[in-house]
């Protein structure tokens, strides 16, 4: 079976791996020049060499909110890193190269390959790919397509704001406030307002409408700014799949029809990988590709009876069990272990008892029922405040 990936960042790369494990032959097409995807950081705005539009999800301060336990592919941790559990993105897009260089992925990815059409024929997916470097054009063939792209590229800004575009005067709270005189930090969150921030970080309500160099809040009060950061998400893109892949993208935020957020149930030969949110990354998007990958060994089609359509992209509270039914419905795989469900619910505790210090804490995973934090409260607090 020849398998065309889509996207050659960590949803696309573990589907790399396991498809190779399984003897498929695959095809991974990369719109840049690197793996990593969202986790690649680039200074550059404005438009690429290519002319393509430079989006970066990260930011140079940026700090994991999960720890490197839980952001590992199975059976390859990290290596050096055994004294720190939370990590800036250069850390994680080194083990990222690492992992690529490890299961010798790089000679499956065309780098600078975009993907501008996917189309269902009768019994197979054609594929048209620019190559960037050429400006030509290719038309290939495969029995199944798992797009990867992602859903941390396209930004989400609200255009619903009056005035919104007569502003002149950029959002990351914490950070920008160890460098700005006053930062003002407006969202709908009323648990935020009890969490542990700096002194000047002041919480607004939602925005009403803009100015020329002021924004006014619902609250009907005003403050003038230099600059706003939009923390509004991303919107879902797939440009390239055409009407015969029986997919329909619902307002950028819902793939439909999937079943089990994976499998497209018009073309069951179609997967994606990597399209949930609320989740930790690396072992859920394997677990996602080990899944898939075993149903098309399996033959299975979308008339399985057993088979349903999601509503929501959003696990959330909801992920253990998510997980559990990929392992335990008719498509038979290793499910992931508990204590990685046992240490993401002690992050989520440890960041919502410590909200401002705890990446300080050291995680340590001892066996298949064990774990513990190294956490010193006081002297995490001392530095957080500190830094500020």
């Amino acid at each position: 079976m020849k398998i065309a990936i889509i996207g050659a960042g960590v949803a696309g790369l573990a589907s790399a791996r396991r498809c190779l494990e399984n003897g498929f032959e695959c095809v991974v097409f990369e719109r840049t020049k690197r793996v990593g995807g969202t986790w690649v950081y680039d200074e550059r705005i404005g438009l690429d060499e290519f002319g393509l539009p430079i989006h970066t999800s990260m930011y140079k301060c940026l700090m994991t909110n999960l720890p490197k336990e839980l952001m590992n592919y199975p059976n390859f941790p990290y290596k050096g890193l055994d004294n720190v559990s939370f990590l800036t993105p250069f850390q994680v897009q080194e083990y990222i190269e690492q992992f690529t260089k490890h299961f010798k992925l790089i000679q499956h990815i065309r780098f600078c390959s975009l993907v501008t059409s996917v189309e269902r024929l009768t019994n197979i997916w054609q594929v048209i790919v620019e190559d960037l470097m050429t400006k030509t054009a290719r038309i290939e063939y495969f029995d199944a397509v798992m797009v990867c792209n992602g859903h941390n590229a396209v930004p989400r800004i609200p255009d619903d704001k009056p005035g919104m575009n007569e502003f002149v005067g950029v959002d990351i709270s914490v950070d920008v406030a160890k460098v700005a005189n006053q930062v003002y930090f407006s969202h709908n969150n009323p648990k935020l307002l009890d969490k542990e921030f700096p002194d000047n970080i002041a919480h607004k309500p939602a925005i009403e409408y803009f100015t020329e160099k002021t924004v006014c809040f619902i609250d009907k009060t005003s403050v003038a700014l230099d600059a706003i950061i939009y923390c509004t998400g991303f919107k879902i893109a797939l440009p390239f799949l055409k009407p015969s892949c029986g997919i329909n993208l619902i307002n950028d935020e819902l793939i439909t029809s999937l079943h089990k957020n994976i499998v497209n149930m018009n073309n069951p030969s179609m997967g994606f990988i990597g399209f949930i949110n609320m989740n930790f990354v690396f072992p859920i998007f394997d677990l996602q590709a080990r899944y898939y990958i075993e149903f098309l060994r399996n033959n299975y089609s979308a008339n399985e009876n057993w088979m349903t359509a999601v509503n929501t992209h959003v696990v959330g509270h909801y992920l253990l069990e998510y997980c559990k039914s990929l392992a335990l419905e008719e498509i038979k795989i290793e499910p992931i272990p508990m204590i990685i469900f046992r240490t993401y619910w002690g992050c989520q505790k440890l960041r919502e008892e410590n909200f401002g210090s705890y990446r300080s804490a050291v995680f340590r995973i001892i066996d298949s029922n064990k774990y513990f934090i190294e956490f010193d409260k006081n002297n995490a607090k001392n530095k957080f405040k500190h830094t500020v």
